[in-house]
């Protein structure tokens, strides 16, 4: 295969991003000690062969350039080779299955792309023989604690754009004819600091184990951002940052809505029902048997999902929050104290240098902070002026990126599309 482009290098398009995909799967699996994905039997997701990746992005790519009654909208897949991932006895995707499959070609997809809901739900494409079908409509929902989403997406966000995703993660994306691979997830240690300080805030004795963080919850919210799209500013204070200086006659809420002290609940009341479904469940006789739930149990489990309604409730009032022009401040904690708040970019943005950060987490890569927006502006000023501050933003165009400083040096981490794999 050679050695894998590097981000920005132009290709020949389509096969050229199934080769990367390819390639960055079979590396993935070498790093974690397993045998090329495609050549694993038991695997319950295969990576399809190149063709039928090539046939999939390749169909995309051209859906995204037609309309539908004078209308682009943007689209996305999820492929499996069956339908055994959405027949499950716990699924975690809600299907509309159609009686009779349709060809997946340019003109279904583009007739089908207003009947699914932007980035929330997705055409179902299958295989069968040598030839791909559309089966249906899917939308992930009520993901069980620890369970994970590795089906493959393919998704078209606006004209020439193709992305494609291993469950909820951008692995690779072709646009204006070059493949560019999405920036790493902020780390542990120097290169997230602010974001391992909140979760400490937030999740207390929990935050240290990986499976837990702050980061999906922020996702979240820019997701949401994103529908609706108007864009948006979050302002993360530092840890015990007295926020009248910064929201001064703003629009407080008073009581702050407790977001962080949710999502600490939704946490313990998780790991509860989580432990009681293992208890649930014991080997007899070689055979896996799983017993009733007891009257405790069933309070537990319920309990639970009464607590991520309430988290899905807050993040999605926080979004709405962020349609008034000015910002949302939050404390270090993920208490949210005022929204229109009118941060002060001022003149220092001038003489302030931002940078990006690139796919080995390195920070050499200037940023036209002087090119951008008030609202950019003002989001690089605010991280600028206190080394633990976040600021969070997303553009009118769905672009989402953080502020921080790493380093002494003030970053735009950009996020991507984030897709959420936990929905009601």
């Amino acid at each position: 295969m050679g050695v894998m482009p590097h981000s920005g290098q132009s290709l020949h398009y389509p096969s050229d991003i199934a080769d990367v995909f390819l390639a960055r799967e079979a590396a993935r699996a070498r790093s974690q000690g397993l045998v090329a994905l495609t050549t694993r039997p038991s695997d319950p997701y295969p990576t399809p062969p190149k063709p039928v990746l090539s046939q999939l992005v390749e169909t995309m790519f051209f859906a995204s350039l037609s309309t539908e009654e004078g209308r682009l909208n943007p689209v996305g897949i999820v492929f499996s080779d069956s339908f055994d991932p959405f027949e499950l006895e716990r699924p975690a995707w809600e299907l509309v299955r159609f009686a009779v499959p349709m060809k997946f070609d340019v003109e279904h997809i583009s007739r089908l792309s207003s009947t699914c809901e932007w980035t929330r739900s997705f055409l179902v494409v299958t295989r069968r023989a040598e030839s791909l079908e559309i089966v249906g409509i899917a939308t992930p929902h009520s993901r069980q604690f620890l369970d994970i989403d590795i089906l493959i997406r393919v998704l078209s966000p606006k004209p020439g754009i193709v992305a494609v995703y291993r469950g909820t993660s951008e692995v690779v994306r072709y646009e204006r004819g070059v493949i560019r691979f999405p920036p790493p997830a902020p780390l542990r240690g120097k290169h997230r600091p602010q974001l391992d300080s909140i979760e400490q805030a937030v999740l207390k004795e929990h935050a240290s184990p990986p499976i837990l963080g702050v980061r999906q919850f922020i996702e979240r919210i820019v997701l949401d951002m994103v529908r609706l799209g108007h864009g948006g500013l979050l302002a993360i204070l530092a840890p015990g940052e007295d926020p009248q200086p910064v929201i001064r006659e703003s629009k407080r809420i008073e009581p702050p809505l407790e977001l962080g002290s949710a999502i600490f609940e939704m946490y313990e009341a998780q790991m509860v029902a989580h432990s009681d479904d293992q208890h649930r469940f014991s080997f007899v006789n070689g055979e896996l048997e799983e017993r009733p739930e007891t009257q405790d149990e069933a309070h537990n489990s319920f309990l639970a999902e009464k607590a991520t309604r309430r988290v899905s409730r807050l993040l999605a009032q926080i979004a709405r929050l962020t349609a008034v022009d000015g910002a949302v401040v939050m404390s270090h904690e993920f208490n949210v104290l005022a929204f229109g708040v009118k941060l002060s970019p001022s003149n220092d943005f001038k003489q302030l240098e931002v940078f990006t950060v690139n796919q080995d987490l390195g920070l050499d890569e200037s940023w036209p902070l002087g090119l951008r927006g008030t609202r950019h502006r003002a989001a690089a000023v605010f991280a600028a002026e206190h080394p633990e501050r976040l600021s969070v933003i997303v553009s009118q165009d769905g672009d989402a990126a953080t502020f921080q400083q790493v380093e002494s040096k003030v970053v735009h981490w950009p996020l991507g599309t984030p897709l959420v794999g936990d929905e009601e």
